[in-house]
C-alpha cells in the first residue's frame, strides 16, 4: 500500500510533500453530517459502496459512510478504547503492552490443545477400541474426526459472529462450555451402565460439541494476537496458539500409554475387560480436565486490555455483515484462502487416521503412536520458530511459504514411493517422510494466516480466520469421507496428499503480498501524514 492510499486509522490526514515545512492549523473536529456531505478528501472514479461501507481501488480500504447515498463522504470510524481525539496523529495514539497477555495466550493455547486432543481421541486408539467395542472400525474412527469438519463448516459463521459481536471473552467461554459438556457427556454412560451402544452415541455427541468449539479455537488466534500483542509479536502469538493446537495431537498419541494394545486381533474376555477399564479411566481424566478448564477461563479472561498494544488496535473493525461483503470481493484474500485450504486441509485431517497408513507399512499401534507424536511435536515447534522469524525478518512471507511447499512436496513424494513399494521400507524413512512432511506443511499455517489478515484489514481477524479454517475443514471433510469407500488398501491417501499440495501452488502463484496493517503499526506511513 503506497502513501496515496487511505486507511481508517489515517482518516482526516492529507499527504504532505517532504519539502513542506508548514504545519497547518488544526480545525475544529467536523461533525458526522459535515464530514459525510463535504467534498471527499480522497476519491477515485472507481469507488463503490455496499450498505454504507466504502472501498476504493485498494481492496483493503474500507470506512463507513453516513448513508449509502452519501457514499462520497469520509467518516473516521470511532476508535476503540475511548481515544479522546480520533483525528490525533497516529504516532501520538496511546498504546501499552501488558504482561497479562501471556496469561491470555496461555489459557487460550491450552484450550486449543485440549480441543484438538479431544477431536483426535480415537485415532491413536483404533486397535484398542475395535477390540473393546466390536464394530469400531476405520469408518467409526474416521467419522469421529469427520464430525469436527462437518460442524465447522455448519457453525463457523454463527460462532464467528458471536466473537465479533460479543467479544473475545464470550467466544472463549462458549468454546469451553461446549468442550466441557462434550467430555462430561461422553464419560456419563461409563458411570451408569456398560451399554456399548449408549457409549458410542455419546462419543458422537461429544465429537459434535468439540467440533463446534473448534470453529473459534482455529479461527481466533489472529484475533488474540491483534487484541493483546504488539506488531513484532503478533505472528509469534498466532504461531504459539497453533503450535499448542498441534500439540493436542501429540497428547492424543500418548494415550496408548494409558490404554493397552490388544495382544491379538481377537483378544479374550479378560483382556477386553482390562482394555475397557483403561478406556473408562481415560474418559474420567478428560472430563475432569474439561471442567477445570472452563472454571479457570470463567474466573479470569478479559475481552481486551485497558489500552491497545498497537496503532491498528485503535481502529474499530467492520461489523459482521459489512466484513463478509468486503471479504467476498477481496481477490487476494480468496486466493490465499484457497491455497491454504488445499495445502493444509488433507494433511491436518490425515493426522486423525494416520495409523491406517502406517499399519500397511508394518507398524503396530505403539509404533504409529511414536511417529504421530514426533510429527505433531515437530510441526508445532517449526511453526513457532517460523512465526518468530517472520516477526523479526519482515516482508518475506510468500517466499518462505514457497520454500516450505517445495520441501513438503519432496517429502510426501518420498512417502509415496515407500507406500507403493518402489523403495525398501525402513523405519527411519517413515519417520523422515511423515514427520518432516507434516512439520513443513503445518509450518506454513501461521504465515498463511498473517498474509490473509494483512490482505483483509480492517476486517475482523476472527472473521478472516473463520473463512480460512472453514475452507480448510471442507477439504478435510471431503478427504475423511473417502474412508467410507471400501478401497483394497490405503495407498490412495498418498495420491490425495500430492494432488492437493500441487493444486495449492496454482492460486498461490497469483497472490501479491500486502502489509497494510503492519505498515501502519511499524510507522512506515504515519510520518507522511499531518492533520488538516
Amino acid at each position: 500500500m503506497n502513501n496515496a492510499e487511505r486507511t481508517p486509522l489515517l482518516e482526516g490526514y492529507k499527504e504532505v510533500p517532504p519539502s513542506s515545512t508548514t504545519t497547518p492549523a488544526d480545525p475544529p473536529t467536523p461533525s458526522l453530517q459535515d464530514t459525510a456531505t463535504s467534498a471527499p478528501l480522497h476519491s477515485t472514479p472507481t469507488e463503490d459502496k455496499v450498505d454504507g461501507v466504502l472501498f476504493g481501488n485498494s481492496p483493503h480500504l474500507a470506512v463507513r459512510g453516513n448513508t449509502p447515498d452519501q457514499g462520497m463522504g469520509w467518516v473516521t470510524p470511532p476508535p476503540l478504547y475511548g481515544a479522546e481525539d480520533p483525528f490525533a496523529p497516529p504516532q501520538e495514539a496511546a498504546t501499552k503492552v501488558y504482561t497479562r497477555r501471556f496469561w491470555i495466550l496461555g489459557c487460550f493455547s491450552f484450550l486449543a490443545m485440549f480441543q484438538c486432543l479431544m477431536w483426535n481421541t480415537w485415532g491413536p486408539l483404533s486397535a484398542s477400541m475395535d477390540a473393546a467395542y466390536p464394530g469400531w472400525g476405520s469408518g467409526t474412527v474416521a467419522m469421529m474426526g469427520n464430525w469436527g469438519t462437518i460442524t465447522f463448516v455448519v457453525f463457523v459463521a454463527p460462532m464467528c459472529w458471536v466473537m465479533s459481536a460479543r467479544g473475545l471473552r464470550m467466544g472463549v467461554l462458549v468454546c469451553c462450555s461446549l468442550i466441557a459438556a462434550g467430555v462430561v457427556l461422553r464419560a456419563l454412560p461409563l458411570l451408569v451402565s456398560d451399554n456399548a451402544t449408549f457409549f458410542t452415541v455419546m462419543c458422537h455427541v461429544c465429537a459434535i460439541l468439540v467440533g463446534t468449539a473448534g470453529t473459534l479455537v482455529m479461527a481466533a488466534p489472529p484475533m488474540i494476537a491483534a487484541v493483546w500483542f504488539p506488531p513484532k509479536e503478533r505472528t509469534t502469538a498466532t504461531a504459539f496458539a497453533q503450535m499448542c493446537n498441534a500439540l493436542g495431537n501429540t497428547g492424543s498419541y500418548l494415550e496408548p500409554l494409558l490404554v493397552q494394545d490388544p495382544s491379538s486381533p481377537h483378544p479374550g474376555p479378560e483382556e477386553v475387560q482390562e482394555i475397557q477399564a483403561d478406556i473408562k479411566r481415560l474418559m474420567y481424566i478428560w472430563a475432569g480436565v474439561g471442567v477445570a478448564l472452563i472454571t479457570t477461563v470463567f474466573l479470569y479472561f478479559p475481552a481486551k486490555p485497558p489500552m491497545p498494544p498497537s496503532l491498528t488496535s485503535h481502529v474499530e473493525r467492520l461489523d459482521f455483515r459489512a466484513g463478509v461483503k468486503i471479504m467476498a470481493r477481496n481477490w487476494e484474500l480468496l486466493l490465499v484462502t484457497l491455497a491454504y485450504s488445499l495445502c493444509l486441509g488433507v494433511p491436518s485431517s490425515w493426522a486423525s487416521v494416520l495409523n491406517f497408513s502406517l499399519y500397511e507399512l508394518g507398524m503396530t499401534q505403539s509404533d504409529a503412536m511414536w511417529v504421530g507424536l514426533a510429527s505433531t511435536f515437530a510441526s508445532g515447534l517449526l511453526a513457532l520458530v517460523v512465526g518468530r522469524m517472520t516477526d523479526l525478518v519482515y516482508g518475506y512471507i510468500k517466499l518462505t511459504i514457497l520454500v516450505f511447499l517445495a520441501i513438503n512436496l519432496a517429502l510426501f513424494y518420498w512417502f509415496f514411493l515407500l507406500t507403493w513399494g518402489s523403495i525398501p521400507v525402513t523405519t527411519w524413512q517413515i519417520y523422515m517422510t511423515v514427520v518432516g512432511g507434516v512439520a513443513f506443511n503445518f509450518g506454513t499455517s501461521p504465515l498463511f494466516f498473517e498474509l490473509a489478515v494483512e490482505s483483509a484489514y480492517p476486517c475482523s481477524e476472527v472473521m478472516v480466520g473463520g473463512i480460512m479454517t472453514a475452507m480448510n475443514n471442507f477439504v478435510g471433510l471431503c478427504f475423511l469421507f473417502l474412508f467410507f469407500i471400501p478401497f483394497e488398501s490405503y495407498q490412495w491417501v498418498t495420491y490425495v496428499l500430492l494432488a492437493t499440495l500441487g493444486l495449492c501452488l496454482v492460486p498461490f502463484t497469483f497472490v501479491k503480498e500486502n502489509y497494510s496493517r503492519s505498515n501502519i503499526d511499524r510507522g512506515e506511513h504515519a510520518s507522511a501524514y499531518q492533520p488538516i
